[in-house]
């Protein structure tokens, strides 16, 4: 089954283009894998701290996948301190 992921990133102040630069390191690779259907990164209109990274992927074991991928692991370790926080939401479609 598809599994959609929305990945709410606040950076923290001052931090924020730095971690989007990473970010959008973070897309290129991601897009790459078998199991990406979509991994798309917006910003945050009235807080520019703010990113939405909005993931589908084939199943819980391509995210899974994902989650051990030296570029999903190189984003946490130079971008952990400069986080506030990351909140997930899995979600399945039903319609």
């Amino acid at each position: 089954m598809t599994l959609t992921l929305v990945a709410t990133i606040t950076a923290l102040s001052g931090q924020a283009d730095a971690v989007e630069a990473e970010l959008r390191q973070l897309v290129s690779a991601s897009r790459a894998e078998a199991g990406c259907l979509q991994y798309d990164l917006h910003r945050h209109q009235d807080n520019a701290d703010v990113f939405v990274m909005i993931e589908q992927w084939q199943d819980s074991a391509a995210l899974a996948f994902h989650q051990a991928t030296d570029h999903y692991r190189h984003f946490k370790a130079t971008c952990g301190d400069a986080l506030q926080g990351v909140a997930l939401q899995p979600l399945n479609r039903i319609a």
